[in-house]
């Protein structure tokens, strides 16, 4: 994608200052399995996302829901399970924990509903898609197919999209790429909006924060300030990572996903130094368990 052009003087003028904090951000989004509206349930769906400091890198590293984890306030278990536990905050207190002590500035949370809502706001999204799969919600609705490779998706078919996991080789690992995936590809079609007109995506953006909500130091009438950052992200500098898993198993018969905690110690240093390539040059990008 080509690099974004400079929006005119009138346009940024019109914008309220960057709300983040100076320097490397780390931000914590997760959506619940709340299908009632509500943002409550599990936490099924983990990502933090850390933007540079001069916001025009952005490396994504998802949290599979399985992952077995210490929770903040004490006690082991499932991740996902961390929200219901102990709420935004608990979760946000065991992600960092699991991360070496990753500090968290922002956390943005959504549900079912709200995701096909942000999905229906900037579709068309494009997105890299790395298994063929065909899906089906039930008998009343033909199946879709999802190809290998480049592919466009409106709609409902962004949620479909992103929680198929049974029909893929790593299941839930797979199914948390795809979410990196659908995040790069909301991200390009945002900026696209704003290639073509800054003021009305910002627009969208304050509409799109009605869907979300967001605990940290950016309200409602600083988020059109976050316009100029989102414009420097450079697609050619996304890096997709997950916390590394080592194998899966059975804790108290519950089937876990146990973290390889060598790698996992090398890239909490890497994200609290804000510079994640040198643990790809080491270890790589990919999702599969190390030891299998």
């Amino acid at each position: 994608m080509p690099r974004p052009s400079s929006p005119t003087p009138t346009a940024l003028a019109s914008l309220p200052p960057d709300p983040l904090p100076k320097g490397v951000v780390n931000v914590l989004f997760f959506g619940t399995d709340a299908r009632d509206g509500s943002l409550r349930g599990n936490a099924d769906v983990i990502l933090v996302a850390q933007v540079s400091s001069d916001r025009r890198s952005l490396t994504l590293v998802s949290i599979a829901r399985d992952t077995y984890a210490a929770y903040a306030g004490g006690g082991r278990g499932k991740i996902n399970a961390a929200f219901v536990r102990g709420g935004t905050e608990g979760l946000r207190r065991t992600v960092s924990s699991l991360l070496g002590g990753l500090p968290i500035h922002l956390t943005a949370q959504t549900n079912f509903v709200g995701m096909n809502a942000l999905a229906k706001l900037l579709e068309p999204v494009t997105v890299v898609n790395r298994h063929r799969t065909t899906v089906q919600l039930s008998s009343d609705y033909p199946p879709q197919t999802f190809e290998k490779g480049t592919i466009t998706l409106r709609g409902p078919q962004l949620l479909l999209f992103a929680r198929e996991r049974k029909s893929m080789p790593l299941g839930d690992l797979d199914r948390a790429e795809r979410h990196r995936a659908m995040m790069i590809g909301m991200l390009k079609a945002l900026q696209q909006r704003l290639e073509k007109n800054p003021v009305a995506a910002a627009r969208l953006l304050r509409e799109a924060r009605r869907r979300v909500k967001v605990t940290g130091p950016v309200d409602l009438d600083q988020l059109t300030g976050l316009v100029p950052a989102i414009r420097s992200a450079r697609a050619d500098r996304v890096t997709s990572l997950m916390v590394p898993i080592a194998r899966f198993g059975t804790v108290g018969g519950a089937s876990v996903n146990l973290v390889d905690q060598t790698r996992l110690d090398a890239l909490s240093a890497a994200l609290k130094a804000g510079d994640v390539s040198g643990y790809v040059t080491r270890y790589g990008t990919s999702h599969a368990p190390t030891r299998r």
